[in-house]
């Protein structure tokens, strides 16, 4: 016979997941009727489109380390200003959770240094320059 106290948890387990389930079909109900609202104003503006073949967007979610949107290259650069030494994007990263006072955890430290590589990769302000005088390259001011 099954013992009681498991019983009870995968019945606390299963009310809890039921409940999440609503809340999420809630929520794609509301995403439905916003997403018809959007077809009629379209509709209003320029009838012959359709609203089908407009590709679905990926959206990400909110970053793990918890920072607002942009902040992460915004600091880096205030740390490599303030410093003006050379720092991996890991240690940026880690630089910048320190900052904020977010703990060192490896999601949102390897989320951030990933964020930091791929924004100063795409730089064509030449502001941030990366240095391969060692392994792992580095990232430093570009003061000439």
């Amino acid at each position: 016979m099954a013992e009681t106290h498991v019983l009870s948890a995968l019945i606390e387990k299963r009310a809890r997941l039921a409940g999440e389930l609503r809340a999420a079909q809630f929520k794609v109900m509301a995403l439905k009727v916003d997403l018809g609202c959007v077809d009629q104003c379209l509709s209003i503006f320029r009838s012959e489109i359709d609203p089908a073949s407009i590709p679905a967007k990926v959206t990400f979610g909110k970053s793990p380390a918890g920072l607002p949107k942009g902040a992460g290259t915004r600091t880096a650069l205030e740390i490599l200003r303030e410093t003006g030494g050379s720092f991996t994007s890991q240690e940026l990263a880690a630089a910048i959770l320190h900052r904020y006072g977010r703990p060192l955890e490896p999601r949102p430290l390897g989320m951030l240094a990933k964020a930091i590589q791929s924004n100063f990769s795409r730089r064509s302000d030449g502001i941030v320059i990366f240095c391969r005088d060692s392994y792992p390259g580095k990232w430093r001011l570009n003061l000439g």
